[in-house]
């Protein structure tokens, strides 16, 4: 099938595609919302500005793909490869992207709040102002992954895989932390205001001027030298159960 045919049969009523081969497709600013692509084979494609509102994704192969600008809000992207792909300024709202395969993914700007990513692969993709307010992201490898000035705020990355990862100036607000891997990761003036890090690990990493106020570090792995690098500790709950004075 080529594009020309998967347009003229959406526009006739069709909306199951499962399994075609659209590999390096060019689907500048369609409109195929609510299609069926389960299986499907994309990779390469550009699906800039393309409206792909709660399409069927599970288990598509769109590595390397483009789809920059594009709607995805409520999509179901479960089991996909992303591998390389571009999703900047995407709107991925309440898609579901669990245990979805996005390693060296570009997400700039990119809208994911209240998507499901739980158990996904992100390890060293690029997101940089990217919208996971909250998102789930339970078991989720984002090691060396770039989260600068990410909003992560109320997000859920309960026992993820943050290790090097850069989350600079990153707002963690109220995110639940806990038994999350942060060895190594720049934290550099990121917000964990309210944060619940119970049993984290913060070997090495950078918490220069962090808000950490009301944060709790119950049995996380973090030194003294390390908290004193914060700018706030006022009501932060420290890893042997003691509240610090701030």
């Amino acid at each position: 099938m080529d594009n020309q045919e998967l347009i003229r049969q959406y526009n006739a009523g069709n909306r199951d595609f499962r399994g075609v081969d659209l590999a390096g497709s060019i689907l500048l600013g369609v409109n195929l919302s609510q299609a069926n692509f389960y299986r499907a084979i994309l990779s390469k494609a550009k699906l800039f500005e393309a409206n792909l509102a709660g399409c069927n994704f599970s288990e598509a192969k769109l590595d390397k793909a483009d789809f920059t600008g594009a709607d995805l809000k409520n999509a179901n992207l479960n089991w996909v490869r992303l591998v390389g792909a571009t999703l900047n300024r995407a709107n991925l709202h309440q898609a579901n992207l669990a245990e979805a395969k996005m390693s060296r993914s570009v997400l700039f700007e990119t809208n994911l709040s209240e998507a499901n990513l739980s158990w996904a692969d992100l390890s060293w993709a690029k997101m940089y102002e990217v919208d996971l307010s909250w998102a789930i992201l339970n078991g989720a490898n984002l090691s060396r992954a770039r989260l600068i000035s990410a909003n992560l705020s109320e997000t859920t990355l309960n026992e993820a895989d943050l290790a090097v990862a850069d989350l600079s100036y990153a707002d963690l607000r109220e995110a639940k932390l806990s038994y999350v891997n942060l060895d190594k990761a720049i934290l550099r003036r990121a917000n964990l205001k309210g944060a619940d890090l119970r049993q984290a690990n913060l070997t090495q990493a950078d918490l220069s001027e962090a808000q950490l106020s009301w944060a709790n570090l119950t049995g996380a792995k973090v030194t003294l030298t390390q908290l004193r690098q914060a700018l706030d500790l006022a009501g932060v709950i420290l890893p042997d159960g003691s509240t610090a004075d701030g």
